[in-house]
């Protein structure tokens, strides 16, 4: 409702004025905050020009040939960083949109760290190399092997034995899994020698420690006693239970094992250590071939030659039964199950060449 004294064309004149004043200020406003976005734009595109700049060179001391893709991307992110400062100004002054400002300083990031990251990268994976497996490395795997396997052996037969036995009479019986020892692996990466190693040449022997670890232990898992004449006075003994006596010493050879090729065949250690190592080493076939094959005729050699003794047996002797039957053979007889059993044995020396 109109109020009195007041004409119509004054009420017109006051309107118009407001809503002048009210266009201004949304338009000042606007302005302020495109100019800002344009700001923005403008100081995050000299950051990422600034770090193209550079990256030629820490690509160099990378190794890498990076160098000849940043002057372009250098060309491209000042077009973008001109599109973003004109399209602040005209948006500030024109009225242009904030949203087109925005979409410049996207296409700026895109492609300062989405295809120029892209291809630097791809650049730098076809210029890297895994390390070559020199004729040096070579010689100091070798080297290192051979001293690393001889303290492995010698550290489990200080603790490896025979347990859980059946002595019948004379014989001693003992299925698979009645040798005990630990595995070998940690003991041979253990060794200074090999910590000494790095890079392909660490990775190799590594490969070979587990190989052959995991050779021996399946080995070892599957030695049996056969029936083996441990013990000849308990085939007639004279009361009625048979005290600890040491069994007679035999190779361990004797002590017969399913999986011994595991150990003494050069194909099956040539197979173990090409599946133990990494892709790029997995190829040194001759080297390989070589390990195995000096590995294998030490095994085979060590086996003969390795004499198993002090294994202690005793047991009942149930016949027993004076005057009438004053002697009698053990049956169910056991072992004490006790490292030492082949202490004595020669040091195993890897004959790799």
């Amino acid at each position: 409702m109109m109020r009195p004294g007041l004409r119509p064309t004054r009420i017109s004149k006051h309107a118009a004025e407001f809503a002048g004043k009210t266009a201004k200020s949304m338009a000042r406003k606007a302005a302020q905050q495109t100019g800002g976005a344009a700001s923005r734009a403008q100081m995050i595109a000299k950051e990422t020009a600034k770090a193209l700049e550079k990256a030629p060179t820490e690509a160099k001391k990378a190794g890498h040939t990076a160098s000849k893709g940043a002057p372009t991307w250098n060309g491209d992110i000042s077009k973008f960083t001109g599109n973003a400062g004109n399209g602040g100004t005209s948006g500030a002054h024109g009225g242009t949109s904030q949203a087109e400002t925005w979409m410049a300083v996207e296409q700026m990031v895109f492609i300062s760290t989405g295809s120029s990251g892209s291809g630097q990268s791809g650049q730098s994976g076809q210029g890297s190399s895994a390390p070559a497996f020199t004729t040096a490395d070579q010689a100091a795997v070798i080297e290192a092997i051979k001293a690393a396997v001889k303290f492995a052996v010698d550290m489990w037969k200080m603790s490896a034995h025979f347990s859980d036995l059946k002595i019948m009479a004379i014989s001693a019986i003992g299925t698979p899994g009645c040798l005990d020892g630990p595995q070998l692996e940690s003991h041979i990466r253990s060794h200074a020698k090999i910590q000494s190693l790095s890079g392909a040449a660490r990775d190799m022997a590594n490969g070979i420690a587990e190989a052959f670890s995991d050779s021996f232990f399946l080995w070892q898992d599957a030695v049996t006693v056969p029936g083996l004449p441990w013990y000849p006075a308990f085939a007639a003994y004279p009361g009625p239970a048979a005290p600890p006596m040491p069994n007679i010493p035999m190779p361990l050879a004797s002590c017969v094992s399913s999986r011994a090729t595991k150990l003494t065949l050069a194909s099956e250690l040539s197979d173990a250590i090409t599946q133990a190592l990494p892709a790029p080493l997995s190829s040194e076939t001759d080297f390989i071939n070589r390990v195995a094959a000096g590995l294998a005729l030490a095994a085979s050699t060590w086996l003969p030659s390795a004499q198993v003794m002090n294994v202690l047996g005793f047991g009942p002797v149930p016949t027993f039964a004076p005057p009438y039957v004053p002697v009698g053979p053990v049956m169910n007889g056991t072992n004490i199950a006790a490292p030492g059993h082949l202490a004595t044995a020669p040091q195993f020396n890897p004959m790799i060449f």
